[in-house]
């Protein structure tokens, strides 16, 4: 491909710029030591980056429409960094010899974290954890990269993932509060009245954009909105040309007892009956791919036990191009009525991924956590 007039570090600086100053319209100044605002500007830079090269125009004329459509979610984003970056297919997570500044942001964005690293702020020199790297030894030893490359994070703080899966969504979000402000839309709690439909007349608030996703064009405009109407239970979707803004900002009256007086009924009802523990046991069995690992003896002990607790037990992920995400789950079951240290049944699961969003893992379980630690070994070897 051609690249237009501009191409280069110079485009992909202005690509920063713009993203930059696109997070700065939501009263969000980009913090470059923390993950979350780095991620978020260098997904909407690369997305930038990517269409001025395909559509072979300058930067600051490629539309927020256009931006927004592949920001819709992570697999756009990929396919079209894949599909337009020469190079992208290849060392996604790792390093390389490439030192070009958009694909060692794409790398950067592509790569698995581990949650359990040290941590060790990027500017600061030394760190407590690096003390144990000094002695006879040190000249052979390797001190393990800082936690989020030693920024700070919020956004899923827990997760090995991508910063790409984890964060394009907030990357719309802050698109979509661009588009709304350039384009005179309204924002969410602005305060709005319905002029046309069934709503005619009513008063509310504005929640959340309806989009119109033109995949032809690969273009998105405002369709309606998500409205909190004053007198009406829920929300409601409504046309973007029945709204119209109003400044009244008082909170608005309702009669006594409307549906928004009041906590709705169903708060008051019995929450559904807790599983038993057979019930909780055979929900874990249907999603592994290898229940009959589970004896038959366990399965009657479990049957039979008190009451059953679940726990998070680690993280963690293998980086492309064999890229998994793995999870550890423990559950245990209590076989006495008062808690007995060692009286209890336990059951390990470890739960495998390639995306943060995989609708289908894949499940093995385990008798004890030293064997749910070798599935995860024998699972990397294989890969």
């Amino acid at each position: 491909m051609n690249r237009p007039k501009g191409s280069g570090d110079d485009a992909w600086e202005e690509c920063v710029h713009r993203a930059t100053a696109a997070m700065a319209v939501g009263r969000h100044a980009v913090n470059e030591n923390c993950w979350d605002d780095v991620a978020i500007r260098d997904i909407i830079a690369v997305v930038l980056y990517s269409l001025h090269l395909r559509e072979e125009k300058p930067v600051a004329t490629v539309e927020w429409k256009s931006v927004l459509w592949h920001l819709r979610d992570d697999g756009r984003v990929s396919t079209l960094v894949r599909d337009v970056l020469p190079g992208a297919n290849c060392n996604l997570g790792q390093g390389g010899e490439n030192d070009d500044p958009v694909m060692q942001r794409w790398r950067w964005l592509t790569r698995t974290w581990d949650p359990n690293a040290p941590v060790r702020p990027r500017n600061r020199q030394s760190a407590p954890y690096e003390l144990a790297y000094w002695g006879p030894d040190a000249d052979r030893l390797t001190a393990p990269e800082p936690r989020w490359d030693g920024m700070s994070r919020g956004i899923g703080a827990a997760l090995p993932d991508p910063a790409v899966e984890v964060c394009t969504s907030w990357a719309a979000d802050v698109i979509q509060t661009v588009f709304i402000a350039r384009h005179g839309g309204y924002a969410t709690s602005q305060r709005v009245r319905v002029t046309d439909g069934p709503f005619k007349g009513q008063r509310g608030y504005v929640r959340q954009w309806g989009w119109a996703f033109d995949d032809d064009t690969q273009t998105v405009d405002v369709a309606g909105y998500v409205v909190d109407l004053d007198d009406s239970e829920g929300t409601e979707d409504i046309d973007a040309h029945q709204l119209r803004r109003v400044f009244d900002l008082r909170w608005p009256r309702r009669q006594r007892g409307s549906l928004k007086d009041r906590p709705p009924a169903a708060m008051r009802e019995p929450l559904p009956p807790h599983p038993s523990c057979a019930e909780d046991l055979e929900t874990v069995l249907a999603r592994a791919c290898n229940p009959q690992d589970v004896p038959d003896d366990l399965r009657q002990t479990i049957a039979s036990a008190i009451g059953h607790f679940h726990l998070s037990i680690g993280r963690g992920a293998w980086p492309e191009p064999n890229r998994v995400s793995w999870r550890v789950f423990q559950h245990w079951y209590q076989l006495t009525e008062h808690y007995i240290e060692g009286r209890i049944a336990e059951v390990w699961e470890v739960e495998f991924k390639q995306h943060l969003r995989d609708p289908d893992p894949v499940v093995y379980l385990a008798l004890s956590e030293p064997e749910a630690h070798a599935v995860i070994a024998q699972r990397a070897k294989r890969l």
